[in-house]
């Protein structure tokens, strides 16, 4: 049923007007899941992974190949320290913001279509997003048409992993890009564990400066010809099975 009603509907969008949007999480810590140690060295293995200070990247992208502004979700107290004192030092052109639990909720999800997709959209667009709530409630739905200029496609629940572009070929290859990058980099010391983080210490700081350049060389490493076959394959999914 949502095939035929996706068909229906959008058939006649092109691959410029066809935008997927979906969040992940990330820890400062990314070990592969295997590490070999080098002969005559160690392995590089951070501390307490489990604990890590984690963040959220939100990637968008047109099926066309074209990659959208990163938003990087910070945990913090919405309003506070790290907005006041660190955002003016991030690198430009991505969007950031602050969450209580480093999470997607309806505040930042309006903030993300106002801010950084609606000045993307050039024409009438699709919206591509699974049923996350803040992704299909009344006021981002109402923000996403009214404001942005996007229809919201939304996904069924059970069709997600199978259908949703950025699911289908990119978040994988994304995180792998960001274990690798973990791995050239220098361990910043310092606890971070849930219940005890400082969160305006110097590591704690560093680690996030770390982490957003960290996805940005990730998600410059996925090529628009890997968006364009991840889309392809989901569009191809969507029509056969569902």
């Amino acid at each position: 049923m949502f095939a035929s009603d996706y068909h229906k509907a959008f058939a006649g969008f092109s691959g410029d007007s066809i935008i997927n949007v979906d969040e992940t999480g990330m820890t400062y810590d990314m070990p592969p899941h295997a590490i070999w140690s080098v002969c005559g060295g160690t392995a590089k293995i951070a501390s307490g992974e489990k604990h890590s200070y984690r963040m959220t990247a939100v990637l968008g992208a047109r099926a066309n190949g074209e990659k959208l502004p990163i938003l990087f979700i910070m945990r913090g107290m919405p309003g506070g320290a790290i907005e006041a004192n660190e955002f003016e030092s991030y690198p430009l052109g991505h969007h950031y913001a602050v969450q209580e639990s480093a999470w997607m909720d309806s505040q930042v999800w309006a903030m993300y279509l106002r801010k950084v997709l609606k000045p993307q959209v050039r024409e009438p667009s699709v919206l591509l997003l699974d049923n996350f709530d803040p992704h299909v409630s009344k006021e981002g739905v109402k923000i996403a048409i009214e404001e942005a200029g996007c229809v919201v496609a939304a996904i069924p629940p059970n069709a997600t992993s199978a259908v949703q572009s950025l699911d289908v070929g990119v978040m994988a290859p994304f995180k792998r890009h960001l274990r690798s990058l973990w791995l050239e980099e220098d361990l910043i010391e310092g606890g971070d564990s849930e219940e005890d983080v400082d969160l305006m210490t110097v590591p704690a700081q560093q680690k996030r400066l770390v982490m957003i350049h960290r996805a940005i060389k990730a998600w410059a490493r996925i090529s628009p010809e890997e968006i364009r076959r991840s889309f392809a394959k989901a569009i191809f999914i969507l029509l056969m099975f569902y």
